[in-house]
């Protein structure tokens, strides 16, 4: 009876501790549960065997960035476990599970450009490669020599005319940090690519051009919807708009898409052409066609100094700070016959030809032409704008002519991208008598002429603004022919 009560309780303690009586295989092992973007992959025993299984498999990425390790892919999670569970996978068998759902990575880093609207991400295998290739791509809108002597605090003092540097800078953000880099995804691995990347946003082969008998730097440019400058950009070996070109050469034609604005704040001084006036007397004796100069209008020179934003090599705002005369101008006088009625070659309002002795010019002096006639951003400049006299300074007719549309409801400082009166801001449109119509744009609110009036040359019609899209105050300056299609001024009625 003693026997059997003995090993009753014998029984019931193995029951209740029985773990105590296992054998050496039945003990809890600590083993790793591995997760994948949050889902279990499996048990394995050793994590160091799938990580090593990870990097000497995966050769083919090693070779493609020519690195010495190959990482797991992201959202993968080891966790340690203690477990009597058996059911545990080989490191092998949880690897193919791996290449099946996700991809593995390299170590690199990842550089963010970040504006007021949005963040702009590259990947890059290298942090060393990111201030030469930023220094290379701003090198595209600012010359070496000048940005490395500013670097350097070496720009030489300005006496009479020329550039000083004040400052330069990324608008953006941009900052670099290190990361696991999905291997499938662009990682850009040396300067050079980096650097073409940060000027076209690409790094696919850009349209090409081939060059023709007769083509030069202006017409390739404009032909194919580039500005001179973007297309000096594009092609680092031509120096300026007068580099010759040799038929059969091969350009790249890619419109750039910086994704950095490097600023530069400079002082310009500049000797400044200051436009001579037209002084036109009439002679009752005789026709119009003995019309003729009297005295040729020379310019005089104003010595400008001017406080000058250029972004990516574009001026955005353009203030003068000092003016000095050099020589003063002499008028042109034009004696007009009046003996007979005008009548057009062209038909009655329709000139043969657009004849500098018609028109005046829109500002006061000094002035500069910030932008010209042309492509700029794959778009059509059809105006030239003009800075320098000043916000509020008087805007002119410069032909006689009729209004016919008046914009004057845009606040008189805009934005880029506003679209207030179409883009233009407040603007004026005059019908000519000549049958041509200019626009006078990104004006103050405060015009001073109404729909149906008549203007003569030299009628102070508005002020120069900041209005509608734009980026600094200034007068954009629009001639469209009868036809409709807008001419360059300063292939026209004047010589700029």
């Amino acid at each position: 009876m003693k026997k059997n009560k003995i090993l009753t309780i014998i029984c019931l303690l193995m029951l209740v501790f029985g773990v105590g009586f296992k054998n050496q295989s039945e003990l809890p092992k600590d083993v790793y549960k591995v997760y994948l973007e949050g889902e279990t992959v499996g048990y394995i025993e050793d994590k160091d065997d799938l990580l090593k299984l990870i990097n000497n498999k995966q050769k083919s990425i090693k070779k493609k960035y020519g690195v010495d390790k190959v990482y797991p892919p992201h959202g993968l999670k080891m966790v340690k476990y203690t477990t009597y569970s058996k059911n545990l996978k080989s490191a092998d068998e949880v690897y193919r599970l791996l290449v099946k759902k996700s991809k593995f990575t390299v170590k690199g880093y990842v550089v963010s450009i970040k504006n007021d609207k949005k963040v702009k991400y590259i990947k890059i295998l290298n942090k060393s490669d990111l201030k030469p290739a930023l220094k290379s791509a701003a090198s595209a809108f600012i010359p070496k020599e000048k940005m490395q002597s500013f670097i350097d605090e070496t720009q030489t003092e300005v006496t009479d005319t020329g550039t000083t540097i004040e400052n330069i800078y990324f608008q953006e953000k941009i900052t670099i940090k290190e990361d696991y880099l999905n291997a499938n995804d662009l990682i850009i691995t040396n300067k050079n690519d980096l650097t073409k990347y940060l000027l076209f946003g690409t790094l696919e082969k850009q349209a090409d051009y081939v060059v023709k008998d007769g083509d030069t730097v202006e017409t390739v440019a404009y032909n194919n919807k580039l500005s001179n400058e973007e297309l000096l950009i594009a092609n680092p070996k031509l120096t300026s708009v007068n580099s010759l070109l040799s038929e059969g050469q091969v350009l790249n034609i890619g419109l750039i898409n910086p994704m950095f604005t490097v600023v530069e704040e400079a002082e310009v001084i500049e000797d400044i052409p200051s436009a001579f006036e037209t002084i036109e007397e009439n002679d009752d004796t005789k026709a119009p066609s003995e019309s003729y100069v009297k005295q040729e209008g020379v310019n005089g020179t104003n010595r400008v100094t001017e406080k000058v934003l250029y972004k990516n090599g574009q001026i955005m705002n353009l203030v003068v700070s000092n003016t000095k005369e050099l020589t003063k101008p002499t008028p042109k006088i034009f004696v007009k016959g009046t003996k007979k009625t005008v009548t057009w070659a062209g038909g009655e309002g329709v000139p043969a030809t657009i004849s500098g002795t018609n028109w005046g010019w829109p500002t006061i002096s000094p002035y500069i032409i910030t932008s010209r006639y042309g492509y700029r951003w794959g778009k059509l400049h059809a105006g030239i704008d003009i800075s320098g006299s000043g916000f509020g300074s008087p805007i002119y007719s410069a032909t006689d002519g009729v209004v016919y549309e008046v914009e004057s409801s845009c606040a008189s400082n805009g934005y880029y991208g506003s679209r207030c009166g179409g883009g233009y801001g407040n603007v004026i449109k005059v019908r000519a008598t000549n049958g041509y119509t200019i626009y006078y744009g990104h004006l103050t609110n405060n015009v001073k002429v109404r729909v149906g009036q008549t203007v003569s040359k030299g009628d102070h019609i508005g002020f120069m603004g900041n209005s509608g899209s734009s980026t600094g105050t200034h007068l954009h300056y629009q001639i469209n022919a009868p036809s409709g299609g807008a001419v360059n001024p300063c292939a026209g009625p004047y010589s700029c």
